[in-house]
């Protein structure tokens, strides 16, 4: 509809111009159906002026051109061509854009060569100093463009450039974690179960008491639970790390490292869980396991994984003090993750008297 209007108020200026230029210019040719069809090709090629700015350069400086050569009234045939010209030099087509503006000032020029007449002479002077003064501006226009978009792009590269040095550094922070891990905590916790160990075969052979072999047992065999669930956690830190991080399919494994009967029970139709989920539930577990050792004084535990549509639920419950027990800052930081993953954790006294933790996880 815009291009419509501009069309139509740019023919009806044309026109009427010319019809009124003609009587102040009497030696101007007069406007017959040529110079009728000349102008409303001007007019009718500005309509592409946007999608095919090359095709409304040659239709208005072809139409422009013919229109001086042919002698008719000066007037404001002169803006679409014009126009034409400076769209295509600033829109970045410098070559045809002066290529049309060439053709605009040779073909008169050629024509005030041939006829040698001075008003024409002028008039071809003047007209090179219109398109000249249409084309020179483009060029600015175009210069400030291709200036702004380097900008841009170099503003681009620096955000991107800023992002690797973001990630560079803390991909470094991550290995240099990665190798206190390994260098400080790994050696700690292999003493420990190498020890651990010594002492479980020292007790045998001296007769001990059979619960501090089994106590002894339970602390080597969780400390190398602890060194695979370090490595797996090397392994996130590292990028080469090929280490998966447990989930619901490690919970027999743990259950088996606890120091007391534990019971897992499984309901509804077991699924692969979402990973940030899986490690969830048996951080869960793993957690509230080691508040029932360390300050329930229960005998059993029970762990129940439900999977809902959905969702899945992560249940244990010990035969323990209940809340009368101690707790220590694990119950907050399971919260947190739980959290986390847009879970909701519930503790508190089981209706066996126990200690119950419930985490219902979306999954």
């Amino acid at each position: 509809m815009k291009t419509m209007a501009l069309v139509c108020g740019m023919a009806a200026a044309v026109f009427f111009s010319t019809v009124m230029a003609y009587g102040n210019q009497p030696d101007a040719r007069p406007l017959d159906l040529l110079g009728c069809t000349l102008l409303g090709a001007m007019t009718l090629g500005v309509a592409w002026l946007q999608e095919r700015p090359l095709v409304t350069l040659a239709v208005c400086a072809g139409a422009g051109a013919a229109v001086f050569v042919l002698g008719y009234a000066l007037s404001l045939w002169a803006v679409p061509p014009l126009i034409a010209v400076f769209s295509a030099i600033a829109a970045g087509r410098r070559l045809a854009g002066w290529a049309g503006a060439a053709f605009l000032v040779a073909v008169p020029g050629a024509a005030a060569v041939v006829r040698w007449d001075a008003d024409v002479a002028i008039a071809v002077l003047v007209w090179a100093l219109l398109v000249l003064a249409a084309a020179q501006p483009a060029e600015v226009s175009r210069a400030r463009r291709a200036y702004t978009e380097e900008v841009e792009r170099r503003a681009a590269d620096a955000e991107r450039t800023r992002e690797k040095e973001a990630l560079r550094r803390a991909q470094e922070e991550r290995l240099r974690v990665a190798r206190e891990l390994h260098d400080v905590t790994s050696h700690t916790v292999s003493v420990i179960a190498l020890h651990a160990a010594v002492a479980a075969e020292a007790v045998t052979r001296a007769g001990g008491p059979p619960e501090a072999a089994a106590a002894l047992q339970v602390i080597r065999t969780s400390s190398r639970q602890a060194m695979a669930e370090m490595k797996a956690a090397l392994g996130v830190l590292r990028p080469d790390g090929r280490q998966p991080l447990p989930g619901s399919a490690q919970l027999p494994a743990l259950l088996r490292t606890v120091g007391l009967p534990v019971r897992l029970d499984v309901e509804g139709e077991q699924r692969t869980l979402p990973p940030a989920a899986d490690l969830t539930v048996y951080r869960v577990v793993q957690e509230a396991l080691t508040n029932t050792i360390r300050h329930a004084d229960a005998t059993t535990a029970a762990v129940t994984l439900t999977y809902e549509t959905g969702a899945v639920t992560v249940r244990v419950d010990d035969d323990g003090r209940g809340s009368e027990a101690p707790r220590g800052h694990g119950l907050t930081g399971m919260a947190e993750r739980v959290a986390a993953v847009g879970g909701l954790l519930t503790t508190g006294t089981a209706p066996s008297g126990g200690f119950r933790v419930t985490a219902r996880l979306p999954a």
